[in-house]
């Protein structure tokens, strides 16, 4: 019984422990899908401030500020309530998609001088916050960093990403990032912080905008602008508001636009000219000759921008339109006047006279814009047109005729130059025939020379060669009889040396014997010692060869003798 209860118990608690799961896992559970987070909302709790859209502080009761990323989360659905909203993601582009400077047209090009122009493609992003709830910020302040709590436009920018943000305490919204090129800068003007120490005064000339220019009317004799004073603010320092000196090199940024303002700047050398484009659109520059004739020219400068001034000049002039319109179109019609004016009609048509033109007025213009932070390669003066005083009737005919005179002075100039060419070239041509000749006659004799040389040089070789022959011949024949010589002696000595051993050693022998003799007494018992020693019984043969005769061989001497003894008597 007390078993039969036990087992109740557990299965009921078991029961329990799989509706309470089943409970949790049905009404506690939280899916957020990829892609999304859930918004966590207290259902109880302190009263929010009117003011007061999300809850700041534990126990308040509302939108809270943490919010749960993707994946399976558990609350109490008594206390919490959720919302699933969309994760904030910050695109990071595709570089394939980027368009570059060379794939720009003349619409985009003008508006990159004008400031307007942004490049396409698909670039990255990043996101700017701006937080709605919190204290009030100082009053002007409207940039404020995150750690400040301060609502307002954040300092910092989201980076390509993504990521998890209330929306009911955030306002995100993407802008592009700065990207420069290469062969472009950028120059980063400051919209908040303090006021640079001081403004600097700049004087600007009023850009000529003369119909007389453009249509192609009747000349002036100078430019009558006057000079504007304007007051341009100094270069900022960082934390100063206005245009930093540093430029942004080539690359990817990620700069607040609310913060601070990118201006894009070709950098290099472009081209701006001023020439006929049609009858209606004729910009070449017309003024008066020294002698009265009226000069029209087309002209083309070739200008850039140096990084180390792009900042400059963008603070002092905004764009680069302004730099054409208020510095090089005005400048460049004033200097052709100036200069041009100085010039009779007749030195537009000579070209010697129109090249020192074009390079006075290089000169000049590059002195003028160096000055503005503005670089000048080249003036080039493409178009000349020279026309009579009056621009009458005949003007025409008495340009013409001038032209015509001209060309014919210096037709008969150039004929006879080239008739003193001619007799200079003669002369100079009989000249060298005579130089070849005596060429011709040296190298003859430097020949002959040559092999007389030759000659002597080759009998003093040989000879030398058999002088050194014979000296060699008699060395080696010395050489040969020293080598005899010390051939007898070691001969000699040796044979001596054989002897004088042969002799001890015979000397030596006979000692032995001596002393033998000597140790055995008498003579008779040294010859017993010798036959006994060399004395060998088992090769002594004896062989009965009849009466009287005896055989010996000691190796068969026992055989033998047996062999006697039987024999009969």
């Amino acid at each position: 019984m007390k078993t039969r209860l036990i087992f109740l118990a557990a299965a009921g608690a078991c029961m329990a422990l799989v509706f309470v799961l089943g409970v949790v896992w049905f009404t506690f559970r939280i899916e957020v899908p990829p892609g999304s987070c859930a918004v966590l909302i207290r259902k109880s709790g302190a009263a929010l401030p009117p003011d007061q859209v999300v809850a700041t502080e534990p126990g308040q009761k509302g939108i809270q500020e943490q919010v749960l990323g993707p994946g399976r989360h558990f609350r109490n659905p008594v206390t919490w309530d959720w919302k699933i909203e969309d994760l904030t993601v910050i695109p990071s582009g595709d570089p394939g998609t980027w368009e570059w400077i060379h794939s720009l047209d003349a619409r985009q090009r003008n508006e990159l001088r004008a400031g307007k122009f942004r490049f396409e493609g698909d670039f990255p992003k990043i996101g700017v916050v701006v937080r709605r709830v919190g204290d009030k910020p100082p009053s002007g302040q409207r940039i404020v960093d995150r750690e400040s709590g301060y609502q307002g436009i954040l300092r910092e920018v989201l980076t390509p990403g993504t990521y998890k943000i209330n929306p009911y305490m955030y306002d995100v919204e993407p802008y592009p990032a700065v990207v420069i090129p290469a062969g472009f800068v950028g120059v980063v003007t400051n919209l908040f912080g303090d006021e640079p120490a001081g403004i600097t005064p700049a004087i600007e000339l009023q850009a000529d905008e003369a119909t007389a220019d453009s249509a192609g009317d009747e000349p002036v004799a100078a430019d009558t602008a006057e000079p504007l004073v304007s007051m341009v603010r100094p270069l900022a320092r960082p934390g100063e508001r206005g245009t930093l000196r540093e430029v942004l090199q080539p690359g990817v940024y990620f700069i607040n636009p609310k913060l601070q303002k990118v201006t894009i700047v070709e950098i290099g050398f472009n081209e701006y000219s001023q020439v006929k484009v049609s009858e209606k659109e004729n910009m070449r520059i017309a003024f008066p000759s020294d002698t009265g004739f009226n000069i029209r020219v087309g002209v083309t400068v070739v200008w850039g921008i140096d990084p180390l001034h792009a900042a400059e000049i963008i603070n002092t002039y905004g764009n680069i339109d302004r730099v054409l319109d208020k510095v090089i179109g005005p400048q460049l019609r004033s200097i052709c006047r100036n200069i041009g004016s100085t010039y009779a009609a007749r030195d537009f048509i000579h070209g010697e006279k129109r090249e020192q033109f074009q390079r006075a007025l290089t000169a000049e213009l590059q002195r003028v814009c160096r000055s503005k932070n503005i670089e000048v390669l080249l003036a080039l003066v493409r178009e000349i047109e020279v026309h009579a005083p009056g621009g009458g009737p005949g003007g025409d005919e008495v340009t013409e005729d001038l032209k015509r005179t001209i060309q014919q002075s210096y037709i008969a100039v150039e004929k006879q130059l080239t008739k003193e060419k001619q007799r200079d070239a003669a002369t100079v041509r009989a000249q060298l025939e005579e130089e070849q000749k005596k060429v011709e006659i040296a190298r003859e004799n430097i020949a002959a020379e040559s092999r007389v040389m030759v000659a002597n040089i080759q009998a003093e070789g040989e000879k030398e060669a058999a002088q050194t022959d014979a000296q060699a011949a008699l060395e080696v024949a010395a050489i040969q009889e020293e080598v005899a010589r010390l051939d007898a002696q070691r001969i000699e000595i040796l044979g001596r040396a054989r002897t004088d051993v042969e002799k001890l050693k015979k000397q030596s022998e006979a000692q032995g014997y001596r002393m033998l003799v000597e140790a055995f007494g008498t003579a008779e018992a040294f010859n017993l010692y010798t036959f006994a020693e060399n004395f060998e019984p088992e090769s002594i043969r004896l062989f009965f060869a009849g009466d009287g005769t005896f055989w010996t061989d000691l190796s068969r001497f026992e055989e033998a003798g047996a062999a006697k003894l039987l024999q009969p008597q």
